[in-house]
């Protein structure tokens, strides 16, 4: 089936692309399901419809929208391409408005940002020094390199998101306040992380780590963290299956640090330069697991952004909805009904100028097809503002 439609067809551009909208990837958009929603599934944010790319792209450079939080599997070369196309077009508009864009990214760490300013802003490096120097991913190749080089083609900054893993592997081992001491002797790099302690973590955050990282961790800790293993993982500092579901106060520290940290990059890069009058757009990548469901990095950013932690007291979001559903398993609600008083977890919504898009590897035409006769797609409508199921079985060239 072709998702797109003659009022929403593909970009010249697109359409020469080895991508194939309907076959390689759908696209849906998140709204609101009403009291039908809220009486069978617990909240408003349960239902989408099918739209099309260019849809998303209007939607992403739209002037309102501060932040675009790109979730992937990132080890998808569907999304990859499509990240590309997002940020070129992203590129396009915000040129033809005078708007400053930034790349952000979970694959760098905060402290090789000099690296990839040499690299990309000044050209003063070569890419040999900047693949030694600046620790990319094993995937960056294939994956990520197309981004960067767009970036340093048009002067586009590429921000260094994420917090230094030896960090994340000693919090998770000895807690924040071990790290915060071990900073006291390194006033700089303490700058370049979130405050510690780290606030708690939300019910809905708790129940979506011990659901999903649980399900895709080895069952003991794995010797060497594999984000330099050339599959493409993230580098999840030895955690196994069985520590994640204990939800030890470190683990859970360690988790954390990783969305606040790439919170605080994005709200640092939102400052506007002098001689500016319009904010500029933020296009994050990051793991699906960090911004999907409105949890991790759209919880975090209002703790950071003045503007977006005001927008977000004064609206009225769907912030405590019942129930948490695990991915692709809608089943309805799922609280014991038996207890008095369940406990309310589940999705939220981004804050006012956040934008989530998730991509997630599935069976597209059986997607596609169940949209087209009418079912709800209330798992998508939980995922994010805006979700592209991509072809599982794509094979990139």
């Amino acid at each position: 089936m072709n998702m797109s439609s003659p009022s929403c067809p593909m970009s010249a551009s697109s359409s020469q692309k080895a991508l194939k909208e309907g076959s390689d990837f759908v696209v849906f958009q998140r709204t609101k399901g009403g009291e039908d929603a809220v009486r069978k599934y617990g909240s408003e944010l349960a239902t989408s419809k099918a739209a099309c790319l260019d849809d998303l792209l209007a939607a992403s450079a739209s002037a309102d929208v501060k932040v675009l939080l790109l979730g992937e599997v990132h080890d998808d070369a569907v999304t990859h391409k499509l990240q590309l196309e997002v940020l070129q077009s992203c590129a396009d508009i915000c040129k033809q408005s005078g708007r400053r864009l930034v790349l952000s990214l979970e694959m760098f760490e905060t402290d090789v940002q000099p690296v990839l300013d040499e690299y990309v802003l000044r050209r003063a490096i070569r890419e040999a020094d900047l693949l030694q120097d600046a620790r990319p991913w094993g995937n960056y190749r294939s994956d990520y390199r197309p981004l960067v080089e767009f970036c340093k083609e048009h002067g586009v900054r590429v921000v260094a998101a994420n917090a230094p893993r030896r960090y994340i592997s000693h919090v998770s081992r000895k807690g924040c306040t071990s790290l915060r001491q071990l900073l006291s002797h390194a006033p700089s790099l303490e700058q370049q992380l979130p405050p510690l302690p780290l606030p708690p973590a939300s019910e809905a955050y708790l129940q979506k780590f011990m659901d999903e990282i649980a399900s895709e961790m080895p069952a003991a800790p794995s010797q060497q963290a594999n984000a330099n293993s050339g599959d493409g993982g993230c580098p999840y500092i030895g955690f196994s299956a069985q520590q994640v579901r204990q939800a030890r106060p470190e683990m859970m520290e360690a988790q954390m640090l990783w969305d606040h940290s790439m919170a605080l990059s994005i709200a640092s890069s939102l400052r506007k330069e002098p001689g500016e009058n319009q904010d500029p757009l933020i296009v994050h990548v990051c793991g699906a697991f960090h911004c999907a469901h409105g949890l991790g990095i759209p919880e975090a950013l209002p703790m950071y952004v003045d503007g977006l932690k005001a927008a977000s007291e004064g609206k009225d979001c769907d912030m405590d909805v019942l129930p948490w559903l695990p991915m692709d398993a809608i089943t309805g609600p799922s609280s014991d009904q038996s207890s008095p008083t369940p406990v309310r977890v589940g999705p939220k919504e981004c804050p006012p100028g956040v934008l989530s898009v998730v991509c997630w590897p599935g069976a597209v035409a059986e997607t596609a097809q169940a949209a087209q006769d009418g079912y709800p797609m209330p798992s998508l409508g939980f995922m994010g503002d805006w979700v592209v199921v991509t072809n599982e079985t794509f094979e990139s060239e």
